[in-house]
């Protein structure tokens, strides 16, 4: 039996090619951006559970509060923490700290071997890590041994990426790298250990690891006096012993802070609450934006699985729509089948055969366009999913799922309806009587799944308007400063900073450079510096946190910042290196300072135990120095009179863009020739922090371009249906006069009602939806109501496009040969 209703599922596919292709196509098409999705949403979900240890894991977070106001919560914290926390409870069975270096960005690494030409190169994606570290995150170690890995301070542990691009294939263990910069202090390190690459999978995607004290951090854990309130800046994680109650253990954690950090919390007035967060859920769970690296959010995956849902469902009714207008062409092999003792059951177990079969060829072409199309997804996600992940026995496994639910689903209704068929009626009627199908009518649901497609499709064209718009937005706002025509350089090295003053002047005497100022951070990039700063005559219980910035005399002229009181930072003035400040005026709305009071106002800064005064002598107007996402920040400048910057900026005034930066690379080799030139463009610094919402536009528009190609396939096979039933008409029609256009019309008209209504259903739906997702930015545009008119008129323009096809095509025919074959 299963036999023959495979010969026969066979042989309808042949016989009605073009309606098999439409339903092969689309369904394949369907799966594909399903299979692609899963594949995207499996590995989002896999996050940093692959550790041997993964289910005692946990993060130390804190909510940090400020009188009574709103806390926020961070994912790092004092120096301290980790290890007291381990001596205090013995639930806690190790800990470790990591330290992202937020300073330079960057390590420069240089190799040479045996009298070969130096390599040097800055790098990403470094990390400082205590020696425990390799007790609590497990990493398959090639060479040297994770125990004993990071034990000495001037050892480092590398990636097999890393080892091949600093070594070649020769093995890297026990090899010397010079690393210099905010990471290296310009010291030799002796590789110790190097391992496979886990971060596509985990939330520290290392390149390389550097014992904690080693350079600047080093510097500072060994020589600053280290308290349980300031300089947040360790993310700390926890290994607890198996069984360990974390509600309970967290329940402690009140009485650890009053024991331990409260004399230091009083003295710079704030408080901290401690929480564990598990690190399993540190990807996706939690309110994170950055744990070492940025964080998702199950919104995201939501809108993508939607997305991916949505499309298939598409294609599946596509499938139910063909079938079921195409039910009068099977009406009489339903009605012999009846007559010859076929019972309902087998009918439908035929009817979804067939659909089964079609899913599965639809998969083996989706699987096609997977491997076809992986390369261009990972570029369009920013993901390394690899082919031979396909091929694991739980994804395999899904997509045979996913195969039969999609044939179940698209051929639920079809095999139900046909079933239903009355032998008496069908064998009377003929089966080419639209009579059969009267006799238990789907056009309604014909035409309510076909609005509920371009519901779907209008609603995403409406998503991606909103969604481009909205990163216009991004791209063009003012930010209060001068973005464009500035270079920013980075000095990685101390030899680098060291050079800042020569080759600042020579670079000035270039008439096309207009200014350029040394600074620790720019607008774009992290700034890790604040001070929580009170007025004399308050008490530290009422201190603000200022983002800090130290500079040289011209940066904020060279910034292009608008000054609204006071002035700036002169070299007339000598004493602007003692502890004076220019604000922006959100600092002086926090501190509750008038603007004419501004000028000369002092501000007090308490740090381990000692109160330090700055005076106010510069307002400037409010800037954004972070993204949009984030309202505007009090932000205070002061000047660096070591000179020892992070960056040079560099304002040029010219369009020939690479003729000054061939210029300033010159300039560059000339006093650092061993240390690599390296630029970026402070505009496109500034937009990288949309990364995450220039994805989602990316992949919205092409899954938005997909639903409504498949949409139109489905459309365009009920118009070809449409103009075949009604051949006759259309024939007698011309024969009394009807002009192409009148036909074309009379064919396309219902359609385009049905799109109409899926318009009207689709644009506040879109809206609503739209508009949650724009609430998470601090500066957002308005929907435009020209959205909705544009959406509209292109779904009507796309659908009247492929249903006119059908119509002019049944428009021309002769109506002598339509009117003979009738």
């Amino acid at each position: 039996m299963l036999r023959n209703y495979l010969k026969i599922a066979i042989r309808n596919l042949l016989r009605s090619k073009s309606f098999s292709a439409i339903n092969i196509l689309g369904l394949s098409v369907g799966m594909t951006c399903c299979l692609l999705l899963l594949l995207y949403v499996r590995s989002e979900m896999s996050f940093d559970k692959h550790h041997q240890h993964a289910r005692e894991l946990y993060l130390l977070g804190q909510e940090s509060r400020v009188g009574q106001g709103k806390g926020e919560m961070w994912p790092s914290i004092s120096a301290p923490y980790a290890f007291a926390l381990k001596s205090e409870f013995p639930e806690i069975e190790q800990a470790t700290r990591l330290w992202v270096n937020m300073i330079d960005g960057k390590a420069l690494l240089q190799v040479r071997e045996g009298g070969k030409a130096l390599k040097s190169f800055y790098e990403t994606r470094g990390y400082q890590v205590d020696s425990t570290f390799f007790d609590l995150f497990s990493y398959e170690f090639t060479e040297g041994s994770a125990r004993t890995a990071l034990v000495d301070r001037n050892s480092v542990v590398l990636s097999e990426d890393m080892a091949y691009k600093l070594f070649g294939d020769t093995p890297a263990l026990n090899k010397l790298i010079r690393i210099s910069g905010t990471m290296g202090g310009g010291e030799d390190f002796k590789v110790t250990g190097v391992y496979r690459d886990e971060s596509a999978r985990s939330h520290i995607d290392a390149r390389f690891f550097l014992p904690l004290y080693s350079g600047w951090v080093g510097n500072f854990l060994r020589n600053e006096r280290l308290d349980f309130a300031s300089n947040n800046m360790f993310t700390t994680y926890l290994r607890l012993r198996p069984g360990t109650d974390v509600q309970q253990l967290e329940k402690k954690l009140p009485a650890f802070v009053e024991k331990y950090a409260r004399n230091d919390l009083k003295m710079v007035g704030f408080n901290k609450r401690l929480f564990l967060a598990p690190v399993p859920d540190l990807h996706l769970y939690h309110d994170f934006k950055t744990v070492v690296t940025p964080t998702n959010t199950t919104t995201y995956l939501y809108i993508l699985a939607s997305i991916a849902l949505f499309t298939l469902l598409i294609a599946c009714i596509n499938f139910m729509n063909l079938s079921t207008a195409r039910s009068a062409k099977r009406a009489a092999e339903v009605g012999i089948r009846k007559v010859m003792g076929a019972e309902r059951g087998a009918l439908i177990g035929q009817f979804l055969g067939e659909s089964m079969v079609l899913a599965l060829l639809a998969l083996f072409i989706a699987l096609g366009m997977v491997a076809l199309l992986l390369p261009v997804f990972n570029q369009l996600t920013d993901k390394t999913l690899h082919l031979s992940e396909l091929f694991e026995l739980r994804i395999i496994l899904a997509f045979l799922g996913l195969a039969m639910l999609t044939g179940l689903l698209a051929g639920s209704y079809p095999a139900l309806y046909l079933s239903l068929f009355n032998p008496a009626q069908v064998l009377k009627a003929g089966t080419s009587s639209g009579k059969v199908t009267n006799m238990l009518s789907a056009t309604a649901l014909r035409r309510g799944l076909v609005v509920f497609q371009f519901v779907i499709s209008v609603g995403l064209v409406l998503a991606t308007f909103v969604i481009q718009e909205q990163m216009r937005f991004l791209r063009n706002k003012s930010l209060g400063f001068t973005q464009d025509q500035q270079i920013a350089i980075p000095l990685r090295s101390s030899e680098s900073r060291g050079i800042y003053t020569t080759y600042r002047n020579e670079i000035l005497r270039n008439n096309q450079v207009a200014s350029a100022a040394g600074t620790q951070y720019y607008p774009g990039i992290v700034n890790a510096s604040d001070f929580m700063l009170y007025k004399p005559e308050q008490s530290v219980a009422n201190a603000q946190s200022i983002k800090t910035n130290w500079v040289d005399y011209d940066f904020l002229q060279t910034m292009g910042f608008q000054l609204v009181a006071g002035r700036l930072f002169s070299r007339q003035f000598p004493g602007d290196t003692a502890n004076r400040m220019v604000v922006n005026e959100v600092t002086l709305r926090k501190l509750q300072i008038p603007l004419q009071k501004a000028i000369g106002q002092k501000l007090n800064f308490d740090w381990q135990g000692q109160t330090h005064q700055y005076e106010i002598v510069g307002v400037l107007k409010d800037f954004h120095y972070e993204n949009l996402h984030q309202t505007i920040e009090p932000y205070g400048f002061m000047l660096n009179n070591r000179p020892n910057y992070n960056y040079i900026i560099v304002h040029v005034n010219t369009a020939n863009m690479e003729q000054v930066l061939g210029f300033l690379e010159q300039k560059w080799k000339s006093l650092r020739s061993d240390e690599p030139f390296e630029y970026s463009f402070l505009n496109e610094d500034f937009q990288k922090n949309y990364q995450a919402e220039a994805r989602t536009s990316r992949i919205v528009g092409y899954f938005t371009a997909i639903s409504i190609l498949i949409s139109c396939l489905g459309l365009f096979g009920l118009a070809a249906f449409a103009a075949q039933q009604r051949t006759k008409e259309i024939g007698v029609r011309k024969v009394l006069g009807a002009s192409v256009a009148n036909i074309v019309l009379l064919l396309s008209k219902d359609f385009l009602k049905l799109v109409i209504v899926a318009i009207l259903i689709a644009s506040p739906i879109a809206w609503w939806a739209m508009n949650e997702w724009l609430q998470d930015f601090a500066y957002k545009i308005a929907i435009p109501w020209w959205v909705f008119l544009v959406a509209g008129a292109l779904a009507l323009l796309i659908a009247f496009i492929t249903v006119s096809f059908q119509s002019i095509k049944a428009a021309l025919m002769n109506p002598v040969k339509s009117l003979k074959t009738e």
